[in-house]
């Protein structure tokens, strides 16, 4: 019932929005903007003076990492939030002018589309963009800056040019932290992004991975980009003390492309070979009376193996995998964020690689070679082995420190870090 309330406000909000451009009055769309912002009820209120307010487009990981600086902190500014929609539906009305009624339930253009529209669209969308954001202000009698979470939302460049032309700022968190080397060399030579880092007056990253390349998309990011950490890694660091015999085992599935930059040679590249092989022992397993097995999949339209899972094997679909890394023991998972998760959470953590080509490890996250497993059995065995071990949560496990500080960069002093680019 909640959802079909807000679902109902959101169509009102954007019917309202397009009716301001409809008979162009940025001046109401502002005042619609302003007053369909949105408050966190998990962001707590800042209790000492602050002449700023923070303007956040939304992302579920931006806000969940200024949940928890606001959690520490109260000396973090205002924050809103403005729907992503609302910006889409701007842009759309622009893009498919011909078609004026009811413009916003057609689908965003796509990227190839964005960087081909016609030119004076382009232009009457900043210029509009550029009236409201003025109106904006006004409405307010505090500053306003921007966040936006991804230098490629392409969708969001007419808010930019709107903000750079009122002398607003617009901050970049870059959400991004993990990637392979070669996903991150093939970004940096593509950089069909370049031109947008124009708009934006400060950068954040979580590691000196995404620095360089960022750097490398456009040197004079070098003067505006700091590395402050990723404010996640308190939610993943567990220090009480468990003792408890080794019996639940997770397997985060995982995306088979996930690593391999998008070019042609790399067409049929991918790890469903890795990801089968690993299916193939968990249905071996599963008859075990002392084991729990449970595959977490991120959403329904992730890879599915051909192979058939035993019915003793639990499957979670959707949510964050937190809670299942929590309650796992031992963790099988490969290219993703989730598995550098456990490493934080201090399990057992396995990698597999059961490629034949042996040159594909260089596509793979930076992983100690000891979790990494290039054997089926070697596998098999070493989950066999631990199962019932009593052992001691979180694991005292050195070796993972150098591949979580290369992803999640330096967590020392990650809040007030994060304070202070919130309010620069």
């Amino acid at each position: 019932m909640k959802n079909k309330i807000m679902n109902s406000i959101t169509f009102i909000i954007h019917l309202l929005i397009y009716f301001s451009l409809y008979i162009n009055s940025p001046k109401l769309c502002a005042y619609l903007i302003k007053v369909s912002l949105l408050k966190n009820s998990n962001i707590k209120k800042n209790n000492t003076p602050n002449n700023k307010i923070v303007i956040l487009l939304y992302r579920s990981i931006g806000i969940r990492d200024i949940q928890i600086i606001s959690k520490f902190s109260n000396k973090i500014p205002e924050i809103l939030i403005l729907r992503r929609s609302i910006v889409k539906v701007i842009l759309k009305y622009f893009f498919y002018k011909k078609n004026i009624f009811f413009t916003f339930n057609k689908s965003k253009p796509s990227q190839k589309e964005y960087f081909t529209q016609n030119k004076n669209d382009k232009k009457k969308h900043e210029e509009f963009w550029t009236k409201l954001i003025f109106h904006l202000q006004n409405y307010y009698n505090k500053k306003l800056n921007f966040v936006t979470f991804a230098y490629y939302y392409y969708v969001e460049n007419g808010l930019y040019a709107g903000c750079k032309n009122n002398k607003i700022p617009v901050k970049l968190w870059n959400k991004e932290c993990f990637m392979s080397d070669s996903d991150v060399e093939y970004r940096t030579k593509i950089n069909e992004y370049k031109y947008v880092f124009k708009f934006f007056n400060k950068i954040s990253t979580y590691n000196n991975l995404m620095k360089r390349m960022l750097i490398g998309m456009d040197k004079s990011n070098n003067k505006k980009i700091t590395v402050n950490g990723c404010p996640r890694i308190i939610d993943f660091i567990d220090k009480k003390k468990k003792n408890k015999r080794i019996k639940n085992l997770l397997f985060l599935s995982f995306n088979p492309i996930q690593g391999f930059p998008p070019i042609k040679k790399n067409e049929k590249l991918n790890w469903k070979l890795s990801y089968n092989k690993v299916i193939k022992i968990l249905n071996q397993l599963s008859d075990h009376k002392d084991l729990n097995i449970t595959i977490k999949r991120k959403n329904f339209t992730t890879y599915y193996t051909p192979y058939k899972i035993n019915k003793r094997i639990k499957v979670i679909v959707g949510g964050t995998a937190e809670k299942s890394i929590n309650e796992a023991d031992i963790i099988i998972g490969h290219n993703s964020g989730s598995t550098l998760e456990s490493l934080i959470n201090r399990k057992y953590v396995m990698i597999p690689f059961f490629e034949k080509n042996q040159k594909l490890k260089k596509f793979l996250f930076k992983f100690d070679k000891s979790i990494i497993y290039t054997s089926e059995a070697k596998m098999k065995k070493d989950i066999l082995n631990l199962i019932n071990k009593k052992v001691v949560f979180p694991l005292k496990r050195k070796i993972y420190n150098k591949t979580i500080k290369y992803y999640y960069g330096n967590s020392n002093r990650v809040i007030q870090k994060y304070v202070n680019f919130l309010n620069s």
